[in-house]
């Protein structure tokens, strides 16, 4: 098998990464058997991709100051959102770690009511109580119902009942704290993907969590409780130890993550939907000067940049096309692609074209139903086994990536 594969890079790729990438392409493509095959690549990301030199200008200055050593100092705001978010994820970690401390033989005496069966009754009877504050649940943008069922997903949960045999009383008002919060954190759990601008006030307001989980906790004590033990300030303390190194590492990441790492890669794909016609020179002129047969290869931004150019006018003589981790069937679907529209009949995708998605890789998007009707499309998966974000890179390190083009490789034209 002869000729040329020309590798286009996807978005956030410079000098060492473009360099790293291709010589993982060139070494995949040679054990696959295509060692006669001529490999290049098209390095635009330095030449003609998104500079980073005027966006520090841009940020607004550190909402925190720094402490000794040079690490950023964390507010009590900065920990409580950082445990908000830790609870949204996992409303029962504040009761896990409260139950941590339970002991063995249940902390009750033979006869009386175990801490945790009469927590267990308090939360679960809430809903019944939710009556007086149903004014309040309006203003919050969520319904008593969805309370109720909360509070008895919580009610049966192991952790509630570790954290009420640790605490020692069910009338422990840190042990009604953690419980509120669950709850209400339960409840946002539910609203965590809805559209943006449809999340209830709750979600967006870190007053009225407030206010809720102060109702919540009401509810479940009798009149005139004081607390019995400092449950709830020994599980903050061990959930900020945590949450502190999650809004530490957010602070230190801000500036570094945003110049080094995201927004190459966001910078890109913006940049070329407004100065894409720069890259797709780039990517013509390589891809004419290449001995036939060709197969173009995109990844990411790289797999976009080839389907505008081979779908449009004057485009280069190409045999396959063959993209991976590719945004380009998502873009033409929200009408986002310069060469192709939806519903406008033509021009129609280049074809052949080998589709290499992974269900693990959040920035890969099927082909073949996105444009229905067109035949040679074909959409494969390559599953790396390794999680997002670094999935999206895995292609280049599977060999099934390179048996798969090795398979369709074309023959020679005429």
């Amino acid at each position: 098998m002869a000729g040329t594969l020309v590798f286009v890079h996807g978005t956030g790729v410079r000098a060492q990464g473009y360099v790293t990438t291709l010589g993982r392409v060139r070494d995949g493509i040679s054990l696959a058997g295509l060692s006669e095959v001529t490999t290049v690549g098209v390095p635009w990301g330095d030449e003609v991709g998104i500079r980073l030199d005027g966006i520090a200008a841009t940020l607004p200055p550190e909402l925190t100051t720094r402490a000794v050593g040079g690490e950023p100092a964390v507010s009590e705001a900065d920990l409580e959102a950082e445990t908000w978010a830790m609870l949204v994820e996992d409303p029962l970690v504040e009761l896990r770690l409260a139950g941590n401390e339970a002991p063995s033989d249940g902390g009750f005496s033979i006869g009386e009511l175990a801490p945790d069966q009469q927590a267990e009754e308090r939360i679960a009877g809430l809903g019944a109580r939710l009556a007086a504050i149903a004014p309040d649940l309006d203003r919050m943008g969520i319904t008593s119902d969805e309370l109720a069922s909360a509070a008895g997903e919580i009610a049966q949960s192991a952790e509630l009942g570790a954290a009420a045999r640790a605490a020692g009383s069910p009338n422990d008002d840190g042990l009604a704290r953690l419980a509120a919060r669950a709850v209400v954190a339960r409840v946002l759990f539910r609203h965590r993907l809805n559209p943006r601008g449809e999340e209830p006030a709750l979600a967006t307001d870190m007053a009225l969590r407030e206010e809720l989980v102060n109702r919540i906790g009401g509810l479940m004590l009798p009149a005139g409780t004081r607390g019995f033990g400092d449950l709830f300030r020994r599980a903050g303390e061990k959930i900020k130890d945590l949450a502190l190194g999650r809004v530490t590492n957010a602070l230190i990441e801000r500036r570094e993550g945003l110049l080094g790492r995201s927004l190459p890669a966001i910078g890109d794909i913006l940049f070329y939907q407004r100065r894409g016609e720069k890259i797709r020179e780039r990517v013509a002129a390589a891809l004419r000067s290449a001995a036939r047969p060709v197969v173009a290869l995109g990844h990411s931004l790289g797999g976009i940049v080839l389907v505008d150019l081979l779908s449009g006018d004057d485009a280069p003589a190409v045999d396959l096309l063959v993209t991976a981790g590719s945004q380009s069937p998502l873009l033409y679907a929200i009408d986002a692609l310069g060469s192709l529209r939806p519903g406008q009949g033509t021009p129609r995708p280049f074809v052949p074209w080998l589709n290499i998605y992974n269900h693990r890789d959040f920035l890969s998007f099927l082909a073949r139903e996105a444009f229905s009707g067109v035949e040679g499309i074909e959409d494969v998966e390559v599953d790396t086994g390794v999680p997002f974000p670094e999935s999206h890179s895995a292609y280049w390190t599977a060999a099934l990536t390179y048996e798969l083009i090795r398979e369709r490789w074309p023959n020679s034209p005429g």
